[in-house]
């Protein structure tokens, strides 16, 4: 946002929304896309998305709808202004699911937790890949053409981007094997047709309150591909953000997905992929620590998916 005060204009939208000034207004630390607000009166709470570039949210209310019919748990829309027409940034005003998201719940967490929401997750992925294959890969809103012309394509940008600047910290070692790992793949990644699924399903996305799901965020936009992309992103993310001990939350993701040894292998390697632009972050933030967990995990996912 250009105000220079923009906490002044989120309290103000909250308050005709919420039908009074709201008692606290917090910048929320997850959303790479837009800025995310939440706004609490002594009633309830309210969740405030806002973005310069409205193209952002242009598929988010429809997407949302789409997902309601099928039975999916998503927030109801408040309000919503698109064009930026009363202020300087579109927005999109949504009921609060709560809870926290999956990411803080999962430490403290029971195994046979992790399993229920493993299950209700995958669950609501098979609802998603009920919705009509797409044409093209990629991430769109639901219904759109994806930017790829096919899975192949997607995840060599992918291998591109993710190591971008994260290649010095891998090593030309662990790439090389990983470059393997992919052209070994070729025919799986060749065979994939353009699902539907909810790529963001991961620690973050899924709101959970003492160990049971509530519901699940974030539909800007779908990803048309292969739905252990999810699954992967999962396993890294716990590894850098949690650790080891959490894990079983992903092998169950796996477990409730039934998939064969070559989707495990196929899962392993994307999960490899994913841990360059996790890297990046790491040694941008100085964490040693879940770097080398990362390094660690990154060369025993490679190693399994040779055999």
């Amino acid at each position: 946002m250009t105000n220079s005060n923009p906490e002044s204009l989120i309290r103000r939208l909250a308050a005709e929304t919420l039908g009074s000034e709201p008692e606290s207004v917090e910048r929320m630390t997850f959303g790479h896309r837009n800025e995310v607000y939440r706004a609490q009166s002594a009633e309830r709470s309210i969740i405030v998305r806002t973005n310069t570039d409205p193209a952002v949210m242009r598929g988010t209310a429809d997407n949302m709808a789409d997902l309601r019919e099928l039975g999916i748990p998503v927030p109801r829309i408040l309000a919503s202004d698109l064009h930026s027409g009363r202020y300087p940034f579109a927005y999109m005003i949504l009921e609060e699911i709560p809870g926290r998201d999956l990411r803080d719940e999962l430490p403290d967490m029971t195994e046979a937790q992790m399993t229920a929401a493993a299950e209700q997750v995958v669950a609501f992925q098979r609802m998603a890949g009920r919705i009509p294959r797409g044409e093209g890969f990629g991430w769109v809103p639901i219904g759109e053409p994806g930017p790829f012309r096919s899975w192949n394509e997607l995840i060599a940008r992918d291998r591109q981007d993710h190591f971008a600047r994260s290649g010095t910290i891998v090593g030309e070692k662990l790439l090389a094997l990983l470059d393997d790992r992919l052209q070994r793949l070729n025919p799986y990644l060749a065979a994939i047709e353009p699902v539907c699924f909810l790529d963001d399903l991961t620690i973050k996305n899924v709101i959970m309150e003492r160990g049971e799901l509530r519901g699940i965020v974030d539909f800007d936009t779908v990803c048309y591909g292969d739905p252990l992309y999810f699954i992967a992103l999962t396993r890294t993310a716990i590894v850098c953000d949690i650790g080891e001990q959490a894990l079983f939350y992903a092998d169950e993701l796996c477990r409730c997905m039934g998939l064969d040894e070559e989707q495990q292998r196929a899962a392993n390697v994307y999960a490899a992929l994913f841990a360059g632009s996790f890297l990046d972050t790491c040694r941008e933030n100085g964490d040693a620590e879940a770097e080398r967990r990362l390094l660690e995990h990154m060369e025993k996912w490679l190693g399994e998916s040779g055999t």
